[in-house]
């Protein structure tokens, strides 16, 4: 009789490494969007084709940022999204791009956006254009997350001009009852925070997927999960400006820092980063919700935008072929932004012929 040791039991359950899902990552520099002294350009938006250029979405802020040492934050900027805009570029080609200026601006003092407006995300359908974007108001400190919203801006265009909801579409719940149970998870500094909107047309209905977490001192010392406590969640709603309803099976994660999701064969994909006892994984729902790991990645990147091509039922990694993301420079805090591409030397399955048809079409 064979024994086996538990590590080579949950072995036997892995995903095949070499599978159609599996890939790593490799960086490219931009032209146009790179390392500029003072400036922040972080959180790139899935990107989007139309009329022959990309557009990319983004936050944008500038100065210096110190911090939450430096006491509630009212006036200092806290982070490099703190105080910050959201700005648009485009691009020919993919690798050199233009900045064109604002796309959704910080709110009118008092308003629930007037603090910052960051971490955006855009989908086409139906020939509108919708971004959804984390908020912050200016009438409580930004280190207490109690005032961080999910707004959403419409336009007929992707130049723009850019309609504002007036009010937000995804707001916090209340303190321990984010999931819909009173667990005490998001009570205390930074609950309730809601961040990296991912916006999705899906099975008739509009889909709002997006990330909280909590910190250890919530949970008396102790992570919940290996790592931060950061999970995704995701809300439904018949109407794009909502009302949204929170799903009952959330957290739908239990790992993964920044959301990045595509469709895949009626499914939703995700990619896994950074966060948690699953991170670096490539995972897949065929409901949305209930998501299995396909694949253990690397090189993954952080805050990353994948080109949103017209379908991405082709090949699992078609939704995540090439984007863009964010990285440090000279000790600060991921502020520029550089392409990635799935490397086919590390995905037997595309191989070299997947990179030619990728380089091809872009």
């Amino acid at each position: 009789m064979t024994t086996l040791s538990l590590a080579t039991k949950r072995a036997e359950n892995y995903p095949e490494k070499q599978g159609e899902w599996y890939c790593g990552f490799s960086y490219t520099p931009l032209i146009g969007l790179g390392y500029e002294p003072g400036v922040h350009r972080r959180d790139a938006s899935s990107i989007i084709r139309v009329d022959g250029l990309y557009y990319v979405y983004y936050t944008r802020s500038v100065g210096p940022h110190f911090g939450r040492g430096v006491g509630d934050g009212t006036e200092h900027k806290i982070f490099p999204w703190d105080y910050a805009d959201i700005y648009f570029a485009t691009s020919a080609d993919g690798m050199v791009w233009e900045e064109q200026g604002p796309a959704v601006a910080r709110g009118e003092p008092g308003s629930f956006d007037a603090r910052t407006v960051c971490t955006p995300d855009v989908l086409e359908h139906a020939g509108k254009y919708y971004l959804v974007y984390q908020t912050q108001s200016d009438k409580e400190p930004y280190a207490s997350g109690r005032s961080e919203r999910v707004g959403l801006a419409i336009s007929d265009s992707p130049r723009g001009p850019w309609r504002k909801i007036e009010t937000p579409i995804l707001t916090r719940m209340d303190d321990g009852e984010w999931f819909g149970k009173s667990d005490n998870y998001n009570s205390g500094l930074f609950g309730g925070i809601t961040h990296d909107p991912s916006l999705f047309f899906y099975q008739g209905q509009w889909w709002l997927y997006y990330k909280c977490g909590s910190t250890k001192e919530m949970q008396g010392g102790k992570h919940k999960f290996a790592g931060p406590d950061t999970r995704w969640g995701v809300a439904m709603s018949d109407k794009p400006e909502g009302p949204y309803t929170h799903s009952e099976f959330n957290p739908i994660t239990n790992s993964g820092h920044e959301t990045m999701l595509w469709h895949y064969k009626g499914g939703i994909a995700a990619l896994l980063n950074r966060d948690g006892p699953e991170s670096d994984t490539i995972q897949w729902a065929p409901d949305g919700i209930n998501f299995s790991i396909m694949a253990h990645v690397h090189s993954t990147p952080q805050a990353a935008g994948a080109y949103r091509p017209a379908s991405s039922d082709g090949h699992p990694l078609d939704g995540i072929r090439w984007g863009m993301c964010h990285l440090n420079q000279q000790g600060s805090q991921w502020n520029y932004m550089v392409r990635f591409d799935v490397d086919p030397r590390h995905s037997h399955s595309i191989a070299m012929g997947y990179a030619k048809s990728t380089i091809g079409e872009i």
